[in-house]
């Protein structure tokens, strides 16, 4: 095999990867957001159903929205840098390509971290209260 055929093959792979990753961290935020949209009805009808769940508990799932929401903007902020990468200027665009990532990763980890504490509180209020 050609060593430049090969390493046309691996850049394909990895870049096939990175359409990956994007698609799954959308899969999941969707899926976030649906839990979310959930636990909102989910806490609405527990204040309703239980006299000592005051109805301000909805607050908790309408915080957690408003961050996923945030959390999408970033997000979509990243793509529009990533669309104009070719006006970058050197500096900016090792900045960017450092931290892109990482951010991207983490914004991702506390969207599921803060669904799953509004998950856990909503149990927590379904069984122990």
């Amino acid at each position: 095999m050609d060593v430049e055929k090969f390493e046309k093959q691996i850049e394909k792979i990895k870049e096939d990867a990175g359409k990956n990753i994007i698609n799954h961290f959308n899969r999941i935020h969707d899926k976030l957001f649906t839990s979310n949209n959930i636990f909102i009805a989910g806490y609405f009808a527990l204040s309703r159903v239980q006299d000592n769940i005051d109805i301000l508990v909805i607050i908790i799932p309408l915080l957690n929205l408003i961050f996923l929401i945030l959390i999408e903007y970033l997000m979509m902020e990243k793509s529009r840098k990533e669309y104009r990468i070719e006006d970058f200027d050197i500096d900016e665009l090792i900045d960017f390509v450092d931290k892109k990532d990482h951010k991207t990763n983490l914004y991702s980890l506390l969207s599921l971290f803060s669904t799953l504490g509004v998950f856990i509180y909503f149990m927590y209020l379904l069984i122990c209260k």
